[in-house]
């Protein structure tokens, strides 16, 4: 365990300050590599917001990795396997602890793609991209890569067959393009692009053959509420006439390839105001709340992915606000029509 003191940028902070929990002059703590007793005790990773997750097809794993609670930065890897629990992983080879990497499995390459992070809630911004290979981390060294950054996004474009990254935060909000063809990263340059943002959804709807991105936030007072479209050259601003709202941001969204169904969860209003725990589908053309007969206590910043293996949407981590500030560490399933604690 590494402890260093740094001075936080009052802009940093101004950003997401009750996320990170952190006063102008934070201690930063940085996990690693736990004793032997600890790894033992724990069974299911600590509560956490930024996490990165996705499925990992060819073993069926769920993958977790890093995160930050308060100013405890990760740098942990955890695995799931269809009904059994969480389990910590010791790979040989780790990206640095970071929070608000982005990571997507693509299908074209059979890789579980990392990128970028922060180091501590000011930065640096890492750059880096690695893969996940099972049993360890292997860094890649891209011709071309994207500027470093946290809190951007990664999708697998099955039209274009190529991996596309969106915004972020690197000092500034990012509204930048990229591609991923499994050896190097191309910026692209639609003619047309949402605003820069960080902690939108971001999430590929087979029905359409587009990426859906919604929301994010982009500075205190100002959170976009807008749905934009991507066909893999460029951006187009949706207008649908309901929407989840525009005073929300940090939602968890994956798709559901076993009831067709692009969902959105929960979403942070601040930080006294209660986290929501509602669920929302996009219809191809409208968002539509659904009425879930058990739901998730409310939180922003958590993750969600599909697992294949278990055909169920799986939601992990976050953040809780309200009169008090919980890190859940429960992990629940969406069946379709319902949540379930597993």
């Amino acid at each position: 365990m590494i402890t260093t003191m740094l001075a936080v940028r009052g802009r940093r902070l101004g950003r997401h300050a009750a996320a990170w929990g952190c006063a102008a002059l934070a201690t930063v703590t940085v996990l690693g590599p736990a004793p032997a007793q600890a790894r033992a005790a724990a069974t299911v990773p600590p509560g956490r917001v930024w996490a990165s997750f996705a499925f990992y097809p060819p073993l069926n794993q769920l993958v977790l990795f890093g995160g930050n609670s308060g100013s405890t930065i990760y740098a942990d890897t955890w695995t799931r396997t269809g009904s059994s629990t969480w389990a910590r992983q010791h790979p040989a080879l780790s990206p640095s602890a970071r929070t608000g990497a982005a990571l997507v499995y693509d299908p074209a390459t059979q890789q579980l793609l990392l990128f970028g992070g922060g180091t501590t809630p000011s930065g640096p911004f890492n750059g880096d991209t690695w893969t996940w290979t099972g049993t360890t981390w292997a860094r890649l060294h891209p011709a071309t890569s994207p500027p470093g950054r946290e809190f951007g996004d990664l999708v697998y474009d099955a039209a274009t067959k190529t991996v596309v990254l969106f915004a972020g935060w690197h000092g500034s909000y990012l509204d930048d393009t990229w591609s991923w063809n499994g050896t190097t990263w191309t910026h692209l340059r639609p003619a047309t692009s949402p605003s820069g943002r960080d902690s939108d959804a971001f999430v590929y709807d087979p029905a359409t053959g587009t990426a859906i991105m919604f929301g994010g936030f982009r500075g205190t007072g100002y959170v976009p509420g807008d749905t934009w479209s991507w066909n893999g050259t460029t951006w187009t601003q949706l207008n649908p006439p309901t929407s989840p709202g525009t005073d929300v941001f940090a939602w968890q969204g994956a798709y559901d390839a076993a009831s067709h169904q692009l969902l959105l969860f929960g979403g942070d209003r601040g930080k006294t105001k209660p986290s929501l725990d509602g669920t929302w589908e996009w219809t191809g053309t409208t968002w539509t709340q659904l009425s879930p007969a058990t739901s998730p206590p409310g939180r922003g910043y958590g993750t969600m992915t599909y697992d294949a293996a278990t055909k169920q949407v799986v939601l992990t981590a976050g953040r809780s606000t309200g009169t008090t500030i919980t890190y859940p560490t429960t992990t629940w399933s969406w069946n379709g029509s319902t949540w379930a604690q597993i």
